[in-house]
């Protein structure tokens, strides 16, 4: 079933997304559906968003809530939540810790670009191989109100779009220093990025069909 008819459908705690974001997730983590496998959000405001979450994914997804707010702890089958900050490097490792390394980040949290930057350089490497990364609300990198603006040199869209360059890391002429060495796929659309890290073999050409000379 599409997200969007979950999401549509849905009766439990509050949840508020963004219509367009729907075909988007169907189409980065859908392959996850029915799979056991480990989820982390950031943000979890009321909560409806982590039960979303599990009628999506099926009974084998374990799903895990972060959020600053004290008021936001709840927990039922297959979902946890946790009070700290996304930029707490300690407070993020003691989740990791405490749950096992994620396949899926979602970072929906404060979306202020600093928030947004420390938690992917502490989550990031953590994510089991083959996982995906998704950053929401990314508009906010073009907002001075989240530290952000665009020549802001916190903007993180703008540090992200550097990323792309490691997709064909392996093409380049000049020396040339990769960020993240196991990043698979980088795909940007309106408001949102999805990260996808695999360690990939190189790129190797084929040819069919027979020369006419």
């Amino acid at each position: 079933m599409k997200l969007s008819n979950i999401f549509y459908s849905h009766t439990g705690r509050n949840s508020g997304k963004w219509k367009h974001y729907f075909d988007y997730y169907d189409r980065h983590l859908g392959r996850f559906v029915g799979k056991q496998f480990t989820l982390l959000e950031i943000g979890t405001c009321y909560g409806g968003s982590l039960q979303i979450w599990k009628k999506y994914f099926g009974p084998g997804v374990k799903i895990i809530g972060i959020d600053i707010d004290p008021r936001t702890k709840f927990e039922e089958p297959q979902i946890y939540t946790e009070i700290g900050s996304q930029s707490d490097p300690e407070f993020l490792m003691s989740i990791i810790n405490k749950y096992g390394t994620p396949d899926v980040v979602i970072d929906d949290g404060s979306h202020i670009q600093n928030d947004v930057m420390s938690s992917f350089v502490n989550l990031y490497p953590r994510l089991n191989d083959g996982g995906v990364y998704v950053i929401e609300d990314t508009h906010t990198a073009l907002w001075s109100g989240y530290n952000g603006g665009i020549k802001n040199p916190n903007n993180f869209v703008e540090i992200a779009s550097r990323f792309a360059m490691d997709v064909n890391r392996e093409f380049a002429e000049e020396h040339y220093v990769t960020s993240i060495p196991d990043l698979k796929e980088i795909c940007f659309y309106n408001s949102m990025i999805f990260i996808e890290k695999q360690k990939t073999p190189k790129a190797e050409p084929c040819y069919v069909g027979t020369k006419p000379y």
